[in-house]
């Protein structure tokens, strides 16, 4: 179906917010599958189970037969949602994968396209598909679309991936090296993207803190926020820092520190806070748990 290319971008940019403020409860019933216990079911087997989606009247007993089939059955639905050409077939198909959940990961990005589809049903199901995989499904297609040609559909991925927020850790190893590209808005948006991941975003701390000395002032400012923005995440998951790893932060938030309050790069006095506010409750920390040490000691 031919989009323009706003058309295009506004669409990436919906679906990464739906993906992002789904709120899937991984224990519902419509997440669960229960796989046949019989054996394994072969490709002609499951084809002719998809094409009772035809029926009004078998169609219902087919969804719920092909959802217990599980993970098997997904490349065989991802066929007929691209393919089939009734409308009913492709619509069931995304109910299908979406009730299937998180095990349908295989299914994002044809279900993303499916976005595009002439049936107003087929996009429906869809989007709740999309919703009810789960955002981690994503990560790895956002992560390919920071490498895309287009300016449009890198900007786009790292939207998506900011949004998606603690769950695109994965993404962390390739965001650390984009905060090294040599354009501008690559390193401005590798930054936003590690801060909103928060604590995951740990071993990326050395890279931002050489950030702030870009030489561009929105790149250095990008990393002074998300630097207090995975301080912040550790302050509230202290009780999952191991000593060894808040000490280190604690001396990257320190030069950190020292640079963000030198004038000549024009730090904003809120970026300066972002970084000095959460140090001095981490550096408190690491005191107590040095006291707490010392007494266990003597003790």
């Amino acid at each position: 179906m031919p989009v323009t290319r706003y058309t295009q971008k506004l669409r990436f940019n919906v679906i990464a917010s739906q993906i992002a403020i789904a709120l899937v409860c991984l224990s519902s019933p419509l997440l669960l599958t229960n796989p046949i216990s019989a054996q394994p079911l072969t490709e002609t087997q499951i084809s002719s189970h998809i094409q009772r989606l035809k029926n009004p009247q078998q169609r219902s007993a087919a969804i719920d037969y092909l959802v217990s089939v599980g993970k098997p059955a997904v490349p065989a639905l991802i066929t007929a949602l691209q393919e089939d050409s009734d409308a009913q077939v492709r619509a069931s198909a995304a109910i299908i994968l979406g009730k299937m959940g998180p095990a349908a990961a295989q299914a994002a990005i044809p279900l993303v396209r499916a976005i595009d589809d002439k049936d107003a049903a087929v996009r429906s199901h869809a989007v709740q598909a999309i919703e009810k995989i789960g955002k981690q499904a994503y990560v790895p297609h956002y992560m390919a679309g920071l490498d895309s040609e287009k300016e449009w559909e890198r900007y786009s991925a790292a939207h998506a991936l900011r949004a998606i927020g603690k769950d695109a850790a994965p993404a962390v190893p390739t965001l650390i090296k984009k905060l090294q590209d040599e354009d501008v808005w690559t390193r401005v948006n590798a930054g936003s993207v590690l801060g909103s991941i928060g604590k995951a975003s740990v071993p990326a701390v050395p890279a931002l803190v050489a950030r702030l000395q870009d030489t561009d002032v929105t790149v250095r400012h990008s990393a002074a926020y998300a630097l207090g923005a995975i301080a912040v995440s550790l302050q509230e998951n202290l009780n999952q820092v191991s000593t060894k790893e808040l000490n280190t932060v604690v001396a990257d938030l320190e030069k950190a520190l020292k640079v963000v309050q030198n004038p000549s790069l024009q730090f904003r006095p809120q970026a300066v806070t972002s970084v000095s506010d959460p140090l001095t409750t981490l550096k408190k920390e690491k005191i107590n748990r040095g006291k707490s040490k010392i007494r266990g000691v003597r003790g």
